[in-house]
């Protein structure tokens, strides 16, 4: 898995941990959260499904991958183990 991720691609994992739902309608791919709906384009997808920040469902969804929840949260983890010096 690439860990290093682009800030679209940041956005998009953002989306999905704060409670937004992957929809296709169409050709086109969208985030939606109640009446708040973004685009998404598929290459983006793509690359994070190749970077393995997303994996698919057995119905054809997106979704964030085990491997990458479990790297995001050492990763929080560990920033909340280092003390902040003013």
């Amino acid at each position: 898995m690439k860990l290093k991720l682009t800030p679209t691609q940041n956005l998009c994992v953002g989306f999905l941990e704060s409670g937004f739902k992957l929809v296709q309608m169409g050709e086109q791919y969208y985030f939606v959260k109640g009446e708040r709906r973004q685009k998404v384009l598929p290459k983006t997808l793509d690359a994070l499904v190749n970077r393995g920040a997303l994996s698919y469902t057995d119905q054809g969804d997106y979704i964030l991958s085990a491997e990458f929840v479990a790297h995001r949260k050492r990763m929080r983890e560990a920033s909340e183990a280092v003390p902040v010096r003013h």
